[in-house]
């Protein structure tokens, strides 16, 4: 599975282009003409984590370039207009329209043609936060629901620490050998020793 970040500004989130037979966004970040400046031609999907304005602003104007499909989770679709549970009132971040073409549910299996990708449903950040798995790869897409460093998402934000808690829990059972989150950089180095320490610090953190 060929992977490249771009995007991921400041407080931006990063958008991974998946370089599969069907050529998929996993977020969109709120620039959005600096991730078509580095995708090629003939994006097919976008795959939002979850419904926080960082990680979806750039959605329209991806999509109008590109035509691209948008999915996310069942719990976060009906967010997505909110300008409150989207956190663009609390930035001061206009709201974009965005169209939901595809909702998901955990377990749900996402396929790229020369690739596959299963919904992990982690909620915490927000209802509907997800996480995407490649079993052959192992690679595992975090969204905000862990970081590199042992860190975790905020939770004040339409999230639940007891949720949260328990999505950390269910991710350190995941066999993944690299870790690609919504911020920061990747984790490839003692990958379950990240989970295990963000569980950890979660725990101690939110209890």
């Amino acid at each position: 599975m060929r992977i490249s970040n771009v995007n991921g500004v400041s407080y931006d989130s990063n958008a991974y282009f998946i370089d599969a037979r069907r050529k998929t966004l996993v977020d969109a970040g709120i620039d959005g003409q600096r991730v078509l400046n580095k995708l090629p031609d003939g994006l097919e999907l976008i795959v939002l984590t979850h419904c926080h304005f960082d990680h979806i602003v750039a959605v329209p104007e991806i999509v109008k370039a590109t035509g691209a499909k948008v999915a996310i989770h069942e719990k976060d679709a009906p967010l997505i207009t909110n300008p409150r549970t989207t956190a663009a009132l609390m930035f001061n971040v206009k709201q974009p329209a965005i169209k939901i073409d595809i909702v998901l549910k955990d377990g749900d299996t996402i396929d790229l043609g020369d690739a596959t990708l299963t919904v992990i449903h982690t909620p915490g950040h927000t209802p509907g936060s997800i996480c995407l798995y490649d079993p052959v790869s192992k690679v595992l897409f975090t969204g905000d629901t862990v970081f590199e460093g042992g860190s975790f998402g905020r939770t004040d934000i339409g999230g639940d620490e007891e949720q949260m808690i328990a999505s950390l829990e269910k991710l350190t059972k995941v066999d993944a050998a690299a870790l690609y989150p919504g911020h920061g950089g990747a984790v490839t180095n003692k990958v379950k020793e990240s989970l295990l320490a963000s569980y950890d610090n979660a725990r101690h953190m939110l209890l």
